[in-house]
């Protein structure tokens, strides 16, 4: 009988120690673990960066990166000074600045093969961070953001809720880099 009662008090404490573990954070099957403080940073980092968007967008917006001609080019300065305003932020990362870079490098070799007409310079028809033509910032500042982990210091944020009276969805890429989250990249269904 003794040992009977030794043997179930020490199931039932490997049972106990394996439920505490379990429910101790949230890991996932890539092994990083998401606590509350980095879901509210990553939340943070995403509303406050369009925000500031929103509110910079006039001035962003006056810096000219395109030459104008028969054909496209870009003014290499200039969209140097376009991205260095996103990465003083402490918002976006080095690797969401390169991604759009080589974006914009794909889309002057298509500009190569045809002449340009007047109106919206394809590729660049609508915008890039809020990946429409028209958006509502309430949206972009104010959405819940749930959080699922890519790998070690990489996580995929889902913005759900309600834009311009319908459901809207939007993914984002985040990564850890010295303690803080930035922005990596930003899914337009591309």
């Amino acid at each position: 009988m003794k040992y009977l009662l030794l043997l179930c008090l020490t199931l039932l404490s490997l049972s106990a120690c394996q439920n505490t573990a379990n429910k101790s954070n949230q890991s996932t099957d890539t092994g990083t673990t998401l606590n509350d403080a980095d879901q509210e940073a990553i939340a943070a980092v995403i509303h406050n960066f369009y925000q500031w968007y929103n509110d910079s967008i006039n001035s962003l917006q006056g810096i000219e990166y395109i030459n104008y001609g028969k054909h496209l080019t870009l003014n290499m300065a200039k969209v140097d000074t376009y991205f260095e305003q996103f990465l003083k932020t402490g918002f976006i990362s080095k690797e969401y600045v390169q991604g759009e870079k080589g974006y914009l490098k794909a889309l002057e070799a298509d500009w190569e093969k045809t002449e340009y007409e007047d109106g919206p310079v394809d590729g660049l028809d609508y915008d890039r961070f809020f990946c429409a033509q028209d958006w509502d910032i309430k949206f972009w500042t104010t959405a819940p953001v749930s959080v699922e982990s890519l790998g070690p210091n990489r996580v995929r944020a889902i913005l759900s809720g309600d834009e311009g009276g319908g459901e809207r969805t939007q993914n984002l890429v985040l990564k850890k880099e010295n303690g803080k989250w930035l922005i990596s990249n930003i899914d337009c269904g591309e």
